[in-house]
C-alpha cells in the first residue's frame, strides 16, 4: 500500500478561504487565509487522504457572500481495495450550499456582471452610521426570519466550524427552532 503521509495533505494547510470583487477582467481578491480549526468537517487529525499538491479554495462574493468551491491537485490516490481518496465534494455539501458546487466560470460571471454588486446593502434597516480612521462604515439589523438574512447565514456558516473552537452552523430549517426570536447585525 502507498505510503500514507506521501498521500496526505494537513487540511489547514490545503484549504483557503478568499473574498473577491469584481476587478478590470476579472474577480480580485481582497483578502486570502487559512482556516483556524478543520477538524469538524476533516476529522480529528485535519488531514485528507488522496491527494499530492491538494489546494482547495472557497472563495465568498464580498457584496452577497455567494460562495464557490474549487478543488485542484497535482495526483489522486487510486483506489486500491477498500482504500480511497477522500471525497473533497462530497464531504463539503454537508457543510456548504448547493449553489457553492457551481463551476468557477459562473461564479466568476456573478462577480464581474453583477450590476447590484456596487451598491448592495445587507437586508433590513440601517440603525447607525459612524466613520473610522476615514471611512464610512453601517450597522445594519433585520430579522433571521428574512429570506435574504437566512441567504446570507447559509452562504457563511461555514466559517463558524472553521473559526470558532466547537462552533456548529445554526439550523435555518429546523422547524423546532425559531427563527422569528432571532436579529442579525451586519457591519
Amino acid at each position: 500500500m502507498a505510503d500514507q503521509e506521501e498521500w496526505s495533505s494537513n487540511a489547514n494547510e490545503a484549504l483557503n478561504i478568499s473574498f473577491v470583487q469584481a476587478g478590470q477582467q476579472s474577480p480580485v481578491k481582497l483578502s486570502t487565509f487559512h482556516p483556524k480549526f478543520t477538524y469538524p468537517i476533516f476529522g480529528e487529525e485535519e488531514c485528507i487522504f488522496g491527494y499530492q499538491g491538494l489546494n482547495i479554495t472557497i472563495r465568498f462574493a464580498a457584496h452577497d457572500l455567494l460562495p464557490n468551491l474549487s478543488v485542484k491537485y497535482d495526483k489522486k490516490f487510486k483506489t486500491v481495495n477498500d482504500t480511497e481518496a477522500l471525497n473533497i465534494e462530497e464531504t463539503l455539501k454537508e457543510w456548504m450550499p448547493e449553489v457553492s458546487f457551481e463551476p468557477p466560470a459562473e461564479f466568476n460571471h456573478h462577480i464581474q456582471y453583477d450590476t447590484a454588486a456596487s451598491n448592495w446593502k445587507p437586508p433590513g434597516e440601517l440603525v447607525e452610521s459612524y466613520q473610522s480612521r476615514g471611512r464610512n462604515f453601517e450597522i445594519w439589523c433585520a430579522d433571521l426570519i428574512d429570506p435574504a438574512v437566512r441567504q446570507l447565514i447559509d452562504r457563511i456558516q461555514i466559517l463558524i466550524s472553521l473559526f470558532i473552537e466547537g462552533g456548529t452552523p445554526i439550523p435555518l430549517d429546523d422547524a423546532d427552532w425559531s427563527l422569528a426570536k432571532w436579529r442579525i447585525f451586519f457591519v
